[in-house]
């Protein structure tokens, strides 16, 4: 048994001790000795196409949602005893997932992970503005935008979204997840033709904004599931990329990441916040 799954499954066995015993205090002694199988706990996903896994495997779902992706995964893990409710989509926002995706919470739902915010910084326009000199004006400014909306918008708006998650769900576990850096350090890249000094700033956006959610994680008192560390040695550019490449720009999954990207970064990183300990 892989650690995350022994990390589910003990949340699993606990949760369901302790569901048992409340119902033999509170049942009759006729009905203590009936067979009750313990309700899956309420799983909800929220946030974008990382939460959502796309690029991870083929999908016809709207919103880019595949059985590979890590919220996928950790349900499978529990052999039923948890059940999932994906409501991660592509492209969407910190604004998306507050005003659009919490009807997928309520009081029974006992954990909810989220993965949003990189959309917020468009930085896939600012990077392409950048690679031409005929639109260095527009890569000066995206930028700019880039670095207003990390020090001023986002940590306000991550705050705010985690707090109407828990007023939504005030009996669930919350666990924001972050970003993998999507590039591995490299002087040459055949797997992302752009300079070195493009994907070393791409990483800096992408390190920034692990630290906004982490802080905002921080003042709300939630977990934070770090995956930088998972991927590190897995970037675009490396021996073995845990995220799409090239071969990801016909259908937009570039720096997605795969399945094994969710297996051994997502999944391991949600397991490691220790959440588990708390029930």
């Amino acid at each position: 048994m892989s650690y995350p799954a022994a990390i589910f499954r003990r949340v699993v066995a606990v949760y369901a001790a302790v569901a048992l015993t409340a119902t033999a205090w509170a049942a009759p002694a006729t009905a203590v000795a009936a067979s009750v199988a313990p309700t899956p706990l309420q799983y909800v996903a929220l946030g974008d196409s990382y939460a959502a896994g796309y690029g991870s495997a083929p999908t016809r779902d709207n919103c880019g949602r595949t059985p590979a992706a890590y919220p996928a995964l950790l349900a499978r893990s529990t052999d039923g005893a948890v059940a999932l409710r994906n409501a991660a989509c592509i492209n969407a926002t910190v604004a998306d997932v507050t005003g659009r995706q919490l009807a997928a919470l309520n009081h029974r739902t006992a954990l909810v992970t989220v993965t949003v915010g990189a959309n917020d910084l468009n930085v896939k326009e600012v990077l392409q503005a950048c690679l031409s000199p005929m639109t260095a004006m527009a890569c000066r400014t995206g930028n700019a935008r880039i670095n207003r909306t990390l020090a001023v918008t986002l940590p306000r708006e991550i705050t705010r979204m985690i707090q109407a998650i828990r007023a939504a769900a005030p009996n669930a576990r919350i666990v924001v997840t972050g970003y993998p850096l999507p590039f591995a350090k490299a002087a040459r890249c055949a797997d992302m033709p752009i300079p070195a000094k493009m994907r070393a700033r791409v990483n800096q956006v992408a390190a920034r904004l692990n630290a906004v959610i982490a802080a905002a994680a921080d003042r709300a008192r939630v977990r934070f599931a770090d995956v930088e560390k998972a991927f590190a040695r897995h970037g675009v550019c490396s021996a073995r990329p845990w995220l799409v490449g090239t071969e990801g720009m016909r259908d937009n999954t570039v720096l997605h990441p795969t399945a094994v990207g969710h297996e051994r970064g997502y999944l391991p990183a949600i397991a490691e916040t220790g959440f588990a300990d708390r029930f």
